[in-house]
C-alpha cells in the first residue's frame, strides 16, 4: 500500500512539473513573439495583417464551395485535426485544389515580399518561429 502511494505522489509531481514547464515556455514564446511584432514597422505590421485576412477570405471561400459530405467532416470533432485534412482532402473536387493550390502560392508570394522587408536579426528571428512553429504537437523533444 505504501508502495503505491508513493508511486503515486511521484507520478503527479512529476505530471505538474511538466505543466508547469509548458506553460512557462508557451509565456516565454509568446513574449518573444511580442517583442518581434513590436520591432516591426507599421508597413510590416499591416503585410502580417494583410496575409491573415487572406488566409480568412480563402477560408470563407472555401467553405463556400464545400458540399454537405465536407461539411460533416469539418465539423466532426472525433477526428483529429490531421484526420479531417485527410478526408477531406479526398472528397474534394479539382476546382478546390486549384484553389488551394493557387492559395499556397499567392501566400508563398506574400511570405517571400515580407521577408524582404526585414532586418537580418528580425528574419532571423521570424525563420525560428517558423521552425518552432512546424514543430508543434509532432513529438519532438527538442527544447524549443
Amino acid at each position: 500500500m505504501r508502495n503505491i502511494l508513493i508511486t503515486t505522489a511521484a507520478i503527479l509531481t512529476a505530471v505538474f512539473s511538466l505543466s508547469a514547464q509548458s506553460e512557462a515556455e508557451t509565456t516565454k514564446r509568446r513574449g518573444v513573439k511580442k517583442e518581434f511584432y513590436q520591432s516591426l514597422s507599421e508597413d510590416q505590421k499591416s503585410q502580417l495583417e494583410h496575409k491573415k485576412q487572406m488566409r480568412k477570405d480563402h477560408k470563407s471561400a472555401m467553405e463556400a464551395t464545400f458540399t454537405s459530405e465536407q461539411f460533416a467532416i469539418v465539423q466532426d470533432k472525433s477526428l483529429s485535426r490531421k484526420d479531417r485534412r485527410k478526408a477531406l482532402a479526398s472528397t474534394m473536387n479539382d476546382e478546390q485544389h486549384a484553389m488551394i493550390k493557387e492559395h499556397r502560392l499567392a501566400l508563398k508570394t506574400k511570405n517571400e515580399e515580407f521577408k524582404a522587408t526585414l532586418s537580418s536579426e528580425q528574419l532571423q528571428e521570424y525563420e525560428s518561429f517558423r521552425k518552432k512553429r512546424g514543430r508543434k504537437g509532432r513529438g519532438d523533444k527538442t527544447k524549443h
